[in-house]
Order: C-alpha cells, then sequence, then structure tokens
C-alpha cells in the first residue's frame, strides 16, 4: 500500500491521497489541520499531522499563533466598581448633611449653646439684616434686606445678594423668618449662604412662626 490516508481525530470516514507532497499541499490549503490524523505507507498507526515526523515542520508553519498574555493589562472593571461605591457613598453623605443644616434652626427656644434664638425684630432691628421665606401657593417667596426695607431676592442669586447686602451695612447677624411650609431644601440654600458670607449668629423671629 502507496497511498497516505488522512481522517479527522478518531473519525471512520478517510481520504486516500497519493503522496506526501498531496498532504502537504491539503494542510497548506487548510483543507486538513494539524490536528487531523495520518497514515502512511510504513506507519502501524494513526499519528496526528503535527505529530508525524514528515509533516511536523509544516504544521508547525500553519497552525494560528498562539495569542500573548499581556502582563501589562490592566482590568479596570473592579475600580469602576470601587468608584460607583464611593459616589454613591458621598450622595448619601451630602444629603444627610444637607437634611441635618436644614435641621438646626429649631422652631423652639432652645437653651443650648450656639443654637439660634427667637427674638423680638424691635430689640436687634439695627443690628441685623432679615431673610424671609413665605410661601405663596406653589412658590417661594425669599425677601432680603433690614428691617422695613425687604426685598424680593431670588433663590439663585441669594448667596450673592446677601454679600451686597452684608458688605453696604456691615451686619454680619441675620434673622431667619420662615413659614413651616417652605421645603427644606430652600432653608438648607440660605442656611449655606448665610455660612458662604460668614454670618455669625442667626436668630429666629418669634412673629414669623405659625
Amino acid at each position: 500500500m502507496s497511498a497516505w490516508l488522512v481522517r479527522k481525530e478518531g473519525a471512520p470516514e478517510m481520504l486516500s491521497l497519493p503522496s506526501a507532497a498531496a498532504v502537504v499541499y491539503g494542510l497548506r490549503e487548510g483543507n486538513f489541520g494539524p490536528t487531523d490524523e495520518v497514515k502512511g505507507p510504513t506507519d502501524a498507526d494513526w499519528l496526528a499531522i503535527e505529530a508525524h515526523p514528515t509533516f511536523a515542520e509544516v504544521a508547525e508553519e500553519v497552525a494560528p499563533p498562539v495569542a500573548e498574555t499581556d502582563d501589562t493589562h490592566l482590568d479596570m472593571n473592579p475600580l469602576i466598581d470601587v468608584c460607583l461605591v464611593l459616589l454613591i457613598f458621598f450622595i448619601l453623605t451630602i444629603t444627610y448633611a444637607s437634611l441635618e443644616r436644614a435641621l438646626e434652626v429649631p422652631d423652639e427656644v432652645s437653651d443650648e449653646k450656639g443654637a439660634p434664638k427667637n427674638v423680638e425684630l424691635k430689640d436687634v432691628k439695627d443690628k441685623v439684616f432679615v431673610v424671609t421665606a413665605k410661601m405663596d401657593g406653589e412658590k417661594v417667596v425669599i425677601k432680603m434686606g433690614v428691617v422695613g426695607q425687604l426685598a424680593d431676592v431670588p433663590l439663585e442669586r441669594l448667596n450673592a445678594e446677601m454679600g451686597k447686602l452684608i458688605n453696604s451695612t456691615g451686619r454680619k447677624e441675620m434673622v431667619l423668618d420662615l413659614d413651616r411650609d417652605v421645603p427644606w431644601g430652600v432653608e438648607c440654600a440660605i442656611l449655606d449662604a448665610a455660612k458662604g458670607n460668614k454670618v455669625f449668629n442667626i436668630l429666629n423671629n418669634q412673629r414669623g412662626k405659625k
């Protein structure tokens, strides 16, 4: 027997080729793979083409290259997960801190050190400026100024206008007069503006409380 036999690994069907050169040609053309089995005229058993001494070199040439592992590659997924957890933590912390600031102005007189005190405007009108926030239907109306000279102030302009008022009057004590229905976010914005403008004392107006 002078024919060379080629088959898929373990398959019963086989292809008979006249010479080793025909096997090499089929290997180069992609008709056979390095793991397909071949049996020559003098071979006692089937061998993988890549393991046969006659075709080992050719099989190595046509074998697909093995992808190299890039040791410098960084998996960013764990880092992204950590960043998302930190972002959620900071969002929750900031929200809680804002709520805390909103609750810093009590409705009743407090004896705690540093807590806002309820006052009568007539007693401090020459030393303070006033910020009021009242509900007009669904709209919040904010006014600011000295006693008897309050003017409407948009919420987004509150910080800047408060700075101008402090610079022009030299007053750094504030009387805060809020309706109970005013959203806590508006109260936070007023307190933040006071903090940003270094207001050192915040008082509650007794007559402004319901």
